[in-house]
């Protein structure tokens, strides 16, 4: 019934039915980079989340990461630490060039 050792196997381009037959209108090119523009840079999606008890929590994709700032009480402001760490910052930039 099945003659296997006669059956001719003809070569297939596989990549010729990915390659477009025509180019898309700008229009519709304009379109796509439009709602591309709100996507995340990566695709994967990240948001920052609070329980109930409390505790903030960032997600990136299937990845949780516990968000947890500490400060010494009788240290400095989160200004003055912003401060310092521009004025650090514009510096060693100075001492590059």
């Amino acid at each position: 019934m099945n003659d296997f050792e006669n059956y001719e196997y003809d070569p297939i381009d596989l990549c010729a039915c990915y390659e477009p037959m025509f180019e898309a209108p700008q229009e519709l090119i304009d379109e796509w980079a439009a709602a591309r523009e709100f996507e995340e840079p990566d695709g994967v999606p990240t948001f920052y989340v609070e329980d109930e008890y409390g505790t903030l929590y960032f997600y990136y994709g299937n990845t949780r990461i516990r968000v947890a700032e500490h400060f010494n009480d009788k240290g400095k402001p989160i200004g003055t630490l912003i401060e310092d760490v521009i004025r650090y910052s514009a510096a060693h930039q100075t001492e590059k060039n």
